[in-house]
């Protein structure tokens, strides 16, 4: 298991994406897992080639923020990050926290809003999440795409099914 680009914070209070002082994600999984956390793949391949870095989780609001960086690599021809991307980087938020706060679980289905074209000008993108409801086996998880300052890019509603 590499830990080197996954950083995390745990914020109760203020989730300010500035002010957190990191703790590694792998620590935080093995304080919240225990010894369960030796059956995932963990991090996960996705976070990882996404340089995916947790900059604040909160486990009493069942929330998370994921720092991502905007790659050139990640653009489409009009110089924006393509959707699909935008998608995945949503994913890289909902399903760590999925793991942190729930039983097993999957993606059924994700509905988004792109806002705001997602630019290299802005270096990174903010990943919210936040599990909103959980109902039965259903779960639900409320995503925002944002900036350093807070401006919103994309909205998601985000559909997992517990297994």
């Amino acid at each position: 298991m590499s830990g080197s680009l996954l950083i995390l914070t745990k914020v109760v209070t203020n989730s300010s994406m500035k002010t957190a002082a990191p703790i590694d994600i792998m620590d935080l999984c093995y304080e919240v897992l225990g010894d369960k956390v030796k059956k995932f793949d963990l991090p996960s391949p996705s976070f990882e080639i996404m340089q995916c870095v947790v900059t604040a989780f909160d486990e009493q609001a069942k929330s998370i923020v994921v720092k991502i960086p905007v790659l050139k690599s990640w653009l489409n021809p009009y110089g924006t990050m393509q959707g699909g991307m935008i998608s995945a980087a949503i994913d890289n938020a909902v399903g760590p926290l999925s793991l942190l706060t729930a039983p097993a679980n999957v993606m059924r289905y994700m509905e988004s809003k792109l806002i705001k074209p997602i630019t290299m000008d802005l270096e990174y993108i903010y990943v919210n999440a936040l599990l909103s409801e959980q109902k039965k086996k259903r779960l639900i998880f409320e995503v925002t795409v944002k900036d350093r300052s807070g401006e919103v890019y994309t909205k998601a509603t985000v559909t997992n099914w517990i297994v």
